[in-house]
């Protein structure tokens, strides 16, 4: 078995107090290793979207533990979260979440510069970033005057720039047609096989096919979590 890049442990997220409390998880455990993609699935409300943000820490469980790599997410201050963000974890959203005022090169180097990174140093790894997605012929390129498929892959480059090694996708391919999601999800699967651990938000089966392995959420538990069934079988079982 491969490390383990990401492990949830018992966490709960509750929002609001009393009778007013809001229960996002209820004690969710989930491991995800390198190279290893993950698809997390259920029905609306159950808890995916919040699974991925604790995951990444953008927000954080009200009891638990979220570790990347080792690090307990809960235990670091604002500041060291937000640069293990920058360094260890990437996210792919379905809005693609592009600067629409920075070139795809620019948006690719912005989490190494902000990381401290020199700008050469920084573009050159936007540039091998753009190349592993296959547009660096869109590097000087801005995103209004890009595709949508072009803009995603802009936004998984930025994702995996600096060698990160946790890549979180939160419905990536949404707004993409057909032919250009599977387009999306092969450069994630690919992703995974060169030793990064992945996790990705669906909601179509033919989508979570790309995966290893599928945790179903309901009701914010897990109530399945399957590494060898087909996913049509588990849909039809009523656990998405």
């Amino acid at each position: 078995m491969n490390a383990a890049v990401l492990r949830l442990s018992d966490v709960h997220r509750v929002h609001g107090d009393g009778e007013a409390a809001v229960h996002a998880l209820r004690g969710v455990s989930f491991t995800a290793y390198a190279g290893e993609l993950v698809a997390v699935m259920g029905p609306s409300g159950s808890g995916k979207s919040t699974l991925l943000t604790i995951a990444g820490g953008l927000d954080q469980p009200t009891s638990g533990s979220v570790e990347v790599e080792g690090t307990d997410l809960v235990g670091l201050g604002q500041a060291d979260r937000a640069r293990m963000r920058r360094t260890s974890v990437g996210y792919v959203f379905q809005g693609f979440n592009l600067v629409p005022a920075l070139t795809a090169a620019e948006n690719v180097a912005l989490p190494r510069e902000l990381d401290g990174v020199r700008s050469g140093k920084a573009r050159r790894d936007a540039l091998a970033a753009l190349e592993e997605v296959g547009i660096a012929d869109l590097a000087d390129r801005f995103p209004d005057d890009m595709s949508g498929g072009q803009q995603q892959r802009v936004a998984i480059a930025r994702a995996i720039v600096g060698e990160r090694r946790l890549v979180l996708a939160d419905e990536p391919t949404g707004a993409l047609d057909t032919e250009t999601g599977e387009e999306i999800l092969r450069l994630l699967r690919a992703r995974c096989d060169a030793g990064a651990a992945g996790v990705l938000v669906t909601h179509e089966a033919r989508h979570a096919a790309w995966a290893d392995r599928v945790v179903f959420l309901r009701d914010r538990v897990v109530v399945d979590e399957s590494g060898s069934a087909p996913v049509d079988d588990l849909l039809e079982a009523g656990h998405a």
